[in-house]
């Protein structure tokens, strides 16, 4: 499962000549060490920017509590930005003043850490000249909120910069190396979003620095690295990704004696998913109603799905017996009931005779091909797998895998296994589409592949979408 957290707010701050200036709203932030040595020339000193970016939490909190996201399937918090061709402008000689010697950084190290106050974005656009900002050729920049010394019109900064150095001053941070310089940023900034949410913010906000040492080089040229911002018109915004395995299979048509099985209850009220309030235990039971395990702790794996482990060593194959999820609660004082389900014992997991690989057809559902969605729609989209011309099941075990790309270019969910519930006695493979963090009026394809047999086969069939703001 992936969900991204786009930022609400962002800005590039910078020391030096560029103190007071703001450019919250500039499509690239441009990044730079250097540029003027000892030279005593205004606009030859040496400075250097910083990027702070604000992300809204409540959301990806709230995933975690209903089990959305369960937060202990989730793999990784990073953060990814897409480079940017540095703007010509950037890269020409400052003649007002003296010329200055620029070029793209390579060989560095670019650090991520935590910023700790709120800051306000502020209209300004380019930390350089921008004629239409100036009354006249000379006068300084538009100055604005927040800049190098201040995150609000009256909060200032625990130092210039936000941090005199941040890797000093901060709980933790992530470093990433950068051969040529041409490379995206994907930084692992798990403890910090961590430490985030285990404090209770519903903000989190960090910030984006050469690492300390190049910061403080005295050199005569400016070495910039430029990255996408919020502002950008493309669909290369700075991101958040959250990462979580939290896909499975239901083994209740497969239950055999020679290894641990996963047996799972589905909640539901009317058509849509939901988590109960309060259950004891599980007991497994024969038939006739004798029990065989008892006590066992159900486990919550993500909204509405809760699972046991049960191993039936000394069970026989094709005996039949029931899971009984005792006294579940949905609304306390009000309801309390028994769940009872059924599975039957199969044959040896294990086996030396490998099935025939066959061609299948799938059959999708809960999205048609070239729908519009609106965003914050969540489906749950459905794959029927049968053998080819024929309406049997695959009798092998396999994993139906589907992935999500953005304009036919830009992978934005790897390919992912799919859940494999068993729901009244059917078989229901799905994933849960969930529209609230994709960026509206882009296009997205969503391709399927199985794997079976130690092959590995893209299906045909393809569903292809769109997203709009909703009005």
């Amino acid at each position: 499962m992936v969900l991204r957290i786009y930022p609400e707010k962002n800005n590039t701050i910078a020391s030096g000549l560029y103190a007071g200036f703001n450019s919250g709203q500039n499509a690239i932030t441009d990044l730079w060490y250097g540029g003027g040595g000892t030279d005593t020339v205004l606009a030859r000193r040496n400075s250097y920017s910083r990027y702070i970016a604000s992300f809204n939490l409540e959301d990806l909190i709230s995933k975690l509590n209903s089990k959305e996201i369960n937060s202990g399937t989730v793999m990784s918090y990073k953060f990814k930005m897409k480079n940017a061709i540095p703007r010509d402008r950037i890269l020409e000689a400052e003649y007002e003043f003296d010329t200055l010697e620029k070029n793209v950084a390579a060989s560095f190290d670019l650090i991520c850490f935590p910023v700790n106050k709120d800051f306000d974005e502020g209209r300004g656009y380019d930390l350089f000249e921008e004629h239409y900002l100036v009354k006249q050729h000379g006068n300084p920049q538009i100055s604005g909120y927040s800049n190098w010394n201040f995150a609000t019109s009256t909060t200032t900064w625990d130092a210039p910069g936000v941090y005199a150095d941040p890797t000093a001053s901060t709980y933790s941070y992530a470093t990433q190396h950068f051969d040529i310089g041409d490379e995206d940023i994907e930084m692992d900034i798990t403890t910090m979003v961590n430490q985030w949410i285990a404090s209770g913010a519903t903000e989190g906000r960090l910030g984006l620095a050469f690492r300390r040492d190049y910061e403080l080089l005295s050199t005569d040229t400016r070495y910039i690295a430029s990255f996408f911002t919020i502002h950008t018109n493309t669909a290369f915004k700075p991101y958040i990704e959250v990462t979580s395995n939290q896909s499975f299979k239901d083994d209740r048509n497969d239950v055999t004696t020679n290894r641990v099985c996963r047996l799972f209850l589905y909640t539901f009220s009317g058509n849509s998913a939901v988590n109960y309030y309060s259950a004891s235990t599980v007991s497994i039971k024969t038939y006739a109603g004798v029990d065989v395990q008892t006590g066992l702790i159900p486990t919550h794996l993500e909204k509405g799905v809760y699972y046991v482990d049960v191993l039936m060593s000394a069970a026989t194959k094709g005996t039949q017996y029931k899971d009984v999820w005792s006294a579940v609660t949905f609304n306390p004082g009000y309801d309390r009931q028994d769940f009872t389900q059924f599975f039957t014992i199969q044959d040896n997991y294990y086996f030396t005779n490998a099935p025939q690989v066959n061609a299948y057809n799938l059959t999708v559902y809960g999205i048609e091909n070239d729908s519009i969605l609106t965003i914050g729609e969540v489906t749950r989209v459905f794959c029927d797998l049968r053998i080819n011309y024929s309406t049997n099941y695959p009798k092998t075990r396999y994993d139906i895998q589907y992935r999500m790309l953005m304009n036919n270019q830009q992978e934005v969910i790897p390919w992912t296994s799919m859940n494999q519930a068993i729901i009244n006695k059917l078989n229901s493979t799905y994933f849960v589409l969930d529209t609230s963090w994709l960026l509206h009026n882009q296009t997205y394809k969503i391709q399927f592949k199985i794997n079976e047999l130690g092959t590995s086969r893209l299906l045909p069939d393809n569903v292809t979408f769109k997203v709009m703001r909703a009005f």
